[in-house]
């Protein structure tokens, strides 16, 4: 860590379950917060400590404070009501780890904070699995999508760990971002909110294959050089992109840039605003 010069960093939270706001009803589009994410309030929780490999299929993880990482070996398998703080690292890891692409993963009203922060840590790695009234803070990137068939709904997303000299970008700064898609379609995110990533909101890489059918809808997001960054590499253009029903913040690098694309990459976009002047967002060409 003596090679890293940490630029931000939240306090770190207390053992028990967070203190929330408790809530009735629908949650409002793009107003995943506190008060409607994370471990509902009253929870009891158990402490585990050490990492946590889930083998058996249709597992159910409720109501754990988990002081280690979570493997998954198995499908079908459902995290709720949670608190996963991890440990030290030595190398780039996640605090849930789905690398295998084991179907039906689960991960419900839960909190991913680590104990022990680091460049190395992230929230979510991997893909078919679906996130819901997520709260994800301190990490590098909350989300690393690396397939198919990833759902991430009514989520908090935010204060991403930031360092000025990252060793794993060789002494530059992280690339820290909300969501980071490498390869995969049918990747959706609807009702969350997501700010605080220096690199992007959402970055869209195709560095280990194609990416398409990505959906964004109903969310507020903001932060990054530019909040929705799209490059094509060498697999060409992103097809079936939905950009639709979104409020942006203005709190980007590059000036007024809610998204950034290749012209090929034709994406559908409507009824985009800026907050708080509600001005429509147009896409920047990249």
């Amino acid at each position: 860590m003596a090679a890293a010069t940490l630029a931000i960093l939240l306090p770190l939270a207390g053992l028990a379950a967070p203190a929330q706001a408790a809530t009735g009803g629908v949650v409002r589009i793009a107003t995943a917060s506190a008060g409607s994410t994370g471990v509902p309030y009253g929870t009891s929780l158990t402490v585990h400590n050490g990492d946590l490999t889930v083998s058996k299929a249709g597992a159910v993880i409720s109501g754990l404070d988990i002081r280690g990482l979570v493997k998954i070996n198995a499908i079908n398998v459902t995290i709720k009501n949670s608190i996963i703080r991890g440990r030290s690292l030595s190398a780039p890891d996640a605090l849930i780890n789905n690398l295998g692409g084991r179907s039906g993963l689960k991960i419900i009203d839960s909190e991913l904070y680590p104990s022990k922060p680091s460049p190395d840590v992230n929230g979510i790695y991997g893909y078919n699995f679906t996130a819901t009234r997520v709260d994800i803070h301190g990490v590098i990137d909350a989300v690393h999508i690396t397939g198919s068939n990833v759902t991430i709904a009514d989520s908090w997303l935010h204060g991403n760990l930031h360092y000025t000299s990252d060793p794993n970008q060789g002494g530059k700064p992280s690339h820290d971002d909300s969501i980071q898609i490498q390869k995969g379609s049918n990747i959706t995110v609807y009702g969350s909110t997501l700010s605080g990533s220096h690199n992007a909101g959402v970055q869209i890489t195709q560095d280990r294959g194609d990416v398409s059918n990505f959906s964004f809808k109903n969310n507020f997001a903001d932060g990054g050089a530019c909040t929705i960054n799209v490059a094509q590499k060498s697999y060409g253009p992103i097809y079936g992109t939905v950009i639709t029903d979104n409020k942006f913040g203005r709190n980007t690098k590059v000036a007024n840039c809610a998204i950034i694309s290749p012209s090929t990459t034709k994406i559908s976009t409507a009824r985009n605003y800026y907050t708080p002047d509600s001005t429509t967002v147009s896409v920047h060409a990249g």
